[in-house]
């Protein structure tokens, strides 16, 4: 390294050694957690963070120039971030399908070029495969272009054998509907082996326009004869991806080996298949320089033509509604979308993306580096991304300035399940398979052959923290954002964090609320849920003593006092959410402390840590009953005895 950055570089740690601690709210008391950018609307990654805060993040952690690491990279938002301020970043994942995102949203492209591209592309297919997706116009008869078509399973009454489809029935209950004919209520669950039935097709007709009607003898007859002529296909040659789904957490949690889904291709029906099959075989044979772009746009499709497509009209209106649980479904009504006109809104949606992300690029043209070690060397933005584990870093010692990142949040999401269903669609991109996820940092929710527990799931946070702990510079920062309402993974995640050297500085913890729109899924309506995330600035330690002062348990009458001072503190009533929220952020400094105790005694902290928080009964926010023997509790609001509410 030149001398002059050699200078640059020591003047730096002395800087910061020197000045007050880094750790304050980075967002400022007005900044909120603003929807995605159009970038990362381009293809579908789970559990995304806000890039307001992140962007925030970047801001005040580092300087332009400066290196970021991501080691836990996901869809990108650190990269994309920190590109857009002129730094240099350096992702890693072990998940393939985070790192061709990551890397596609950072990439550059041809937006003219691609456009006549994906003309040709389209027009060549409509001209080939149309039919697949046609129907009879009611009005006029001619063909029309079918926008979808929807199927319903087929289920018998025990009571009085009547043969319904379950769009005609009314559900009563989870899993349960009422016989159309006899009233009696039926239990019905959704299999492969399942009949279904095309009940209703949306059509386009270039003279009497867009309309919904029932399905047609016609469409009926169709559906067999795609079977057979995507048999004859298969036969002759078509590409379709048989990869067996592996014994993994979601399989278990949805079921699928009871259901007789034991193949990612039953997720799709033989039209789709056919029709996606097709596509990928032409794109494969279009220009070099466009193919990545045109595969990419490709497995954007996927989540919007495949069985877990539904439709709810007070939502999205007629528009299909996309696969978006984080887990696998069988809906028993579904549809079948149409891969073509589904291909086209993918790459319009592309098209926003980068042109958005260029815009704010302002001129710059960041470099791609091959090497994460070549990044240190240019002084220009640049970024790397490789497919790898971050229990190995292939970085010097205290080579990066900051790290940012976003670890997987204990059980809440398992990414290698889920991205199992577009990884096995691409061998071109040396893919093709089931992820290798023997180092994905998650704790299983089920039991099965090599499921994770929070022990190994500490041990895997331990292993990427002390990479990061040892490529991070001096006095360096490792931030990143935090949520689970399970104590086994508050426990592992600090237990982690405290072996790999770093210490949690005076206001090291803040918290930043959620984007406004997420507020109505499931998950985040259930009492309790804080709705957001825990920031936490991790200062990296130059020593790591083997014993502390001791620290006494975290007892639930420490949590009592706790909730006494912030309601003392605040002087004001909160909600149970927000009661939650001032909690757990009062209540992590005192955990480290505990939790360095217990590593100093050589303890199991994570298994202690987690049975002295599973005892506090008092946590868990829907035993209300509990808090109010210490406060009180009315019109949905905590406050101290005797303040005036």
């Amino acid at each position: 390294m030149p001398t002059t950055q050699k200078t640059i570089r020591l003047s730096k740690v002395r800087t910061v050694l020197e000045a007050p601690p880094r750790p304050v709210n980075p967002m400022g008391d007005s900044g909120k957690a603003l929807p995605h950018r159009p970038v990362y609307g381009m293809h579908r990654y789970f559990a995304r963070r806000p890039y307001s805060i992140f962007a925030a993040m970047v801001s005040h952690y580092s300087q332009p120039g400066d290196v970021i690491l991501d080691p836990f990279c996901g869809g990108g938002v650190t990269l994309v971030e920190g590109i857009l301020q002129k730094r240099r970043v350096i992702g890693f994942d072990l998940n393939p399908i985070a790192t061709y995102v990551t890397k596609m949203e950072l990439s550059d492209v041809d937006l003219e070029d691609l456009d006549l591209e994906v003309n040709r592309l389209v027009d060549n297919f409509k001209q080939q495969w149309n039919y697949i997706f046609s129907t009879p116009c009611r009005t006029c008869k001619n063909s029309a272009d079918a926008l979808w078509f929807e199927y319903s399973s087929v289920t018998e009454c025990a009571h009085c054998s009547h043969n319904f489809s379950i769009i005609e029935a009314a559900k009563v209950g989870p899993g349960t509907w009422t016989c159309p004919q006899c009233k009696t209520n039926v239990r019905f669950s959704q299999r492969c082996d399942t009949p279904t039935r095309v009940v209703n097709v949306m059509y386009s007709c270039k003279q009497c326009g867009e309309h919904i009607h029932a399905a047609t003898q016609e469409d009926q007859k169709q559906v067999l004869k795609i079977e057979n002529t995507l048999s004859t296909a298969e036969k002759n040659g078509l590409w379709i991806p048989n990869e067996k789904i592996p014994d993994c957490n979601m399989q278990r949690e949805s079921a699928l080996f009871k259901k007789g889904i034991v193949q990612f291709r039953q997720l799709f029906t033989p039209r789709t298949l056919f029709a996606l099959a097709n596509l990928k075989q032409m794109i494969l044979k279009a220009a070099p320089k466009n193919r990545d772009w045109l595969l990419f746009i490709f497995s954007s499709t996927l989540r919007y033509t495949n069985k877990m497509v539904t439709r709810n009209e007070g939502w999205r209106g007629n528009r299909p509604l996309e696969w978006a649980k984080p887990g696998y479904w069988l809906p028993p009504v579904f549809l079948d979308s149409n891969v073509i006109i589904e291909f086209e809104r993918r790459y319009k949606a592309v098209t926003r993306g980068k042109k958005d992300y260029l815009a704010k690029l302002d001129g710059i043209v960041p470099l791609e580096i091959k090497s994460a070690k070549e990044v240190m060397i240019t002084n220009k933005p640049a970024y790397h991304v490789s497919c790898q584990s971050s229990t190995k870093i292939p970085l010097a010692d205290g080579v990066i300035d900051v790290i940012l990142t976003d670890p997987p949040y204990g059980s809440y999401v398992h990414y290698a399940d889920l991205c199992n269903f577009w990884a096995v669609w691409f061998p071109e991109l040396a893919m093709g398979k089931a992820i290798d996820n023997r180092e994905e940092a998650v704790i299983a929710r089920k039991r099965f052959p090599g499921a994770k527990d929070a022990n190994d799931y500490q041990e895997l946070l331990r292993r990427c923290f002390s990479e990061c702990a040892r490529v991070l510079r001096p006095g360096g920062y490792m931030v990143l954002t935090f949520n689970n309402r399970e104590p086994r993974a508050w426990g592992a995640l600090l237990v982690a964090a405290a072996k790999a050297g770093f210490d949690l500085p005076k206001n090291g913890v803040i918290f930043q609320d959620g984007i406004e729109n997420y507020r109505q899924t499931a998950q985040s309506r259930r009492a309790g849920s804080v709705i957001g995330d825990f920031v936490f600035s991790f200062l990296k330690n130059s020593t790591v003593t083997a014993k502390i002062k001791e620290e006494e348990p975290i007892t639930e009458q420490r949590i009592v006092e706790h909730i006494r001072t912030i309601l003392m503190r605040q002087k004001k009533t909160f909600s149970p959410n927000d009661l939650m929220r001032e909690l757990y952020i009062e209540i992590q400094p005192a955990l480290m402390k505990r939790v360095r105790y217990l590593i100093g005694q050589q303890d199991n902290a994570v298994a202690r840590i987690v049975e002295e928080l599973d005892t506090i009964k008092i946590l868990d926010s829907h035993r209300r009953n509990l808090l109010e023997q210490h406060f009180n509790y009315k019109a949905g609001l905590w406050s101290l005895r005797g303040a005036h509410v």
